[in-house]
């Protein structure tokens, strides 16, 4: 029987890396590959409770660890936690395609998801409330854009999170005052990407210490693929 390995966490992850080059992986490595797909706070505090063998994640350990809380974890982590960048992908924003809205700072960013810019009509758009969408409060993804263009400031109470970040381009493809960040993987031709700073983001494994010799095996498989 092949060695067997449990991923779980980050659907973005799973959805750009992990699950595209799944079976050329086992074929190369021999070792089955069972993927559990979440976020990446569930998947980090799964991974801290024993339940897997790596978690699956899209930002710095820091963001995840604080996604992890969200999700329901109470335990101090643990101090051999090891983070294993494969790949990189892009964070995008997206709006309704019929917002005029073609561009935006970080700082504007900023402050829409904070709530200090309330209507589009404060950055060059139309008279009508932003709709903030955002993908799961434990998510990597929401995580990341809190840390890297809002500084660490809190969400507005108003900001909708759905249950998985694909989510984010059907509720804002259906909402003309709608925006959501995602990952550029998840953009679908029902929303625009806003020209903006590069939002660029890790895609990763996280272990408990060094990685077993099938886990580095399928790691450092991932990462020959990400290379093609």
């Amino acid at each position: 029987m092949p060695s067997r390995i449990l991923l779980c966490g980050a659907a973005s992850v799973i959805d750009a890396l992990v699950g595209p080059q799944r079976a050329a992986v086992e074929q190369a490595t021999g070792v089955e590959i069972v993927v559990e797909k979440s976020n990446a706070g569930r998947g980090l505090k799964d991974l801290i409770e024993g339940k897997c063998d790596a978690a699956l994640v899209s930002a710095s350990l820091e963001s995840c660890l604080e996604a992890a809380r969200t999700a329901g974890l109470t335990q101090a982590p643990p101090a051999d936690l090891k983070m294993d960048a494969v790949s990189s992908s892009e964070v995008v924003f997206v709006v309704h395609p019929s917002n005029p809205v073609k561009a935006l700072t970080w700082a504007q960013l900023r402050d829409i998801h904070t709530g200090k810019i309330a209507s589009w009509k404060e950055v060059g758009g139309r008279d009508q409330p932003v709709a903030v969408f955002t993908d799961a409060a434990a998510s990597a993804t929401r995580g990341l854009v809190k840390q890297v263009v809002m500084g660490n400031a809190e969400y507005a109470a108003s900001a909708r999170a759905v249950a998985q970040v694909k989510e984010v381009a059907t509720e804002v493809a259906r909402n003309e005052a709608g925006i959501g960040a995602l990952g550029l993987e998840f953009a679908t031709p029902g929303v625009r990407i806003v020209e903006s700073q590069k939002v660029l983001r890790p895609l990763a494994f996280v272990t408990r210490g060094e990685p077993s010799e099938p886990l580095r095996k399928v790691i450092e498989a991932y990462r020959k693929a990400a290379r093609k």
